[in-house]
């Protein structure tokens, strides 16, 4: 398998974000705290610029606003919906998101209840991303801080409504690792034409300083729908994106959508995180067979 480097874009008034999705020509981003989200068109023109929560209720302290890691597209009663995912590490606020990407109205859920039985299963919660394989919705978990234990979690798509009685099923995920550095799950996207399914990667330095930059991944997991039923799931191609392109350095990939499909081919987006480098923006590549 092969990866070539087509296009990077800058987005000055990128929102502060880790999730990118592209749906009926549109790409979304959606910020980690689900305040703003942007909408641009494939000629990278912003459309919309829509704000999705408040946070000027009194009752939300500084420092307990959920992340809000996780975005896929889902279709609810038939129609297609941008879904996004807020779990809080203080256990305060969980929640989950629908939006209707005509007019931007929302619907909101708490989904508490889930996230206990999550953490019941997995112990520590890190939900980075999410994607919709067969009827399945599949979250990327990953505890990148303590140790490298990385999940994917395979649920009901529409979990939100019986949080008491839907599927959890974890699948142990293989990743590579490198001397003094943790390799984490960051990104995931579900090319249903090839029965791929894309991760992004990030490794973070294990040093007590905390200097060394970390790099980032990409890795295909072929006959995807029949692995997430598995107990493990193994890479079968792995890009080193530092070394594949040297103008991926100073990069953290946040987020991954695939922006058109052929047999054995993808044109996927890539949600970069420049901040040690001053600027961010989107890369867009292509992998093939």
């Amino acid at each position: 398998m092969k990866l070539k480097l087509l296009d990077y874009r800058e987005i000055p008034d990128l929102p502060v974000g880790s999730n990118l999705e592209f749906f009926n020509d549109t790409l979304y981003l959606v910020d980690d705290d689900a305040s703003d989200m942007m909408a641009i068109n494939k000629k990278w023109q912003t459309l919309a610029n829509h704000q999705l929560l408040r946070y000027d209720d009194p009752k939300i302290l500084p420092g307990t606003k959920s992340d809000f890691e996780a975005t896929t597209i889902v279709e609810v009663n038939s129609i297609p919906r941008l879904l996004v995912l807020g779990f809080d590490v203080k256990d305060s606020h969980h929640k989950a998101i629908l939006v209707n990407l005509d007019d931007y109205t929302k619907e909101e859920y708490d989904i508490t209840h889930f996230y206990n039985r999550l953490k019941e299963t997995v112990g520590v919660i890190n939900i980075e991303s999410a994607a919709i394989v067969l009827g399945k919705l599949i979250l990327c978990n990953r505890d990148h801080k303590t140790a490298p234990e990385n999940h994917i979690i395979v649920t009901d798509a529409e979990f939100w409504k019986n949080q008491d009685k839907a599927e959890i099923t974890t699948v142990s995920f293989d990743l590579p690792q490198t001397s003094n550095q943790v390799v984490g799950l960051s990104g995931l996207t579900y090319s249903y034409k090839n029965d791929w399914l894309v991760v992004t990667l990030i490794s973070e330095s294990n040093d007590k300083e905390h200097q060394s930059t970390g790099d980032s991944y990409l890795a295909v997991i072929e006959n995807a729908s029949r692995k997430v039923v598995r107990k493990k799931m193994k890479v079968n191609a792995l890009f080193h994106l530092n070394e594949t392109n040297s103008d991926f350095s100073g990069f953290n990939m946040l987020s991954v959508c695939i922006r058109s499909e052929k047999s054995s081919r993808l044109k996927l987006l890539l949600l970069a995180d420049g901040s040690k480098v001053g600027k961010s923006g989107v890369f867009t590549v292509r992998i093939k067979e």
